[in-house]
């Protein structure tokens, strides 16, 4: 189940339909079939498309802007939990704690560690399962949980949620945990737009506090000197960048779909 869901999330990226596209025509055109020019055209075209900067930054950048920075937790009165939802991380004892952590939950985490220093009295509710549910690995969130007390939270502040292995598992079993009390959400500001529709759904009380932003830290006027004017016509060229980042936003774009179709939003 694990691999076909893996295979699955491959297809549906940029990198996947780009791949597909190039082994399906390269097949047609071995086999002789006019129609493998085609979608060799079409597979390069959406190779382009798809790894330059104003749709792949157009794209992040729209569910990057839906929820605001939290910059001052005071403004959230009588909240002292904060939730983070994590994606990666592994355990291997070969390296530190540092190194077994994805890098959108290292900065989802350190978002939390800011918020936690600033409310007095907070607590801190790592959520997320086994990446691999099949292999019984270690639950991600006690990776994170490790790397969060290395980073000074101390052991009886973090609460970890060591079941869920999806959007929708997290809210459902963070509500396991604090019902409908109010409580500061963390996650990556792309994924923000789909977890609170998700969490609403299921009757809990989160307020957005995004991290891990991508588009929306790069500096968003161009300068007027001619140098510096080449350098952003540059930048918007294909790059591994680029398609990361429609990778990115086309995932959460599916992910609502499918979370609607389910009846989860």
């Amino acid at each position: 189940m694990d691999v076909f869901k893996s295979v699955c999330q491959f297809v549906i990226t940029p990198a996947g339909i780009v791949s597909l596209c190039f082994v399906v025509s390269l097949f047609l055109i071995a086999l002789g079939k006019r129609i493998g020019k085609y979608l060799l055209v079409l597979g390069i075209i959406a190779f382009f498309v798809f790894s330059s900067s104003p749709l792949s930054t157009a794209l992040l950048a729209r569910l990057e802007r839906r929820y605001p920075p939290l910059l001052d937790p005071k403004e959230v009165e009588k909240v002292d939990t904060i939730v983070v939802l994590t994606t990666a991380a592994w355990k291997d004892t070969r390296i530190p704690v540092t190194s077994q952590v994805g890098e959108s939950t290292v900065c989802r985490l350190l978002e939390a560690i800011r918020l936690f220093h600033l409310i007095p009295g907070a607590k801190v509710v790592i959520s997320g399962g086994p990446l691999d549910s099949e292999r019984r690995n270690v639950p991600v969130s006690q990776i994170v949980g490790d790397l969060a007390n290395t980073m000074g939270i101390p052991g009886e502040k973090i609460i970890l949620e060591t079941n869920s292995t999806n959007t929708y598992e997290n809210g459902a079993e963070v509500k396991k945990i604090l019902g409908q009390k109010p409580f500061l959400l963390v996650t990556s500001a792309s994924h923000l737009p789909r977890a609170v529709a998700v969490l609403k759904k299921l009757g809990l009380s989160p307020i957005p506090a995004p991290a891990d932003f991508r588009v929306l830290r790069l500096r968003s006027q161009v300068s007027v000197s001619k140098g510096e004017m080449l350098k952003e016509v540059i930048s918007t060229l294909p790059s591994s960048t680029h398609l990361a980042h429609s990778e990115r936003a086309l995932y959460e774009y599916v992910g609502f779909m499918w979370y609607w179709v389910r009846g989860w939003i």
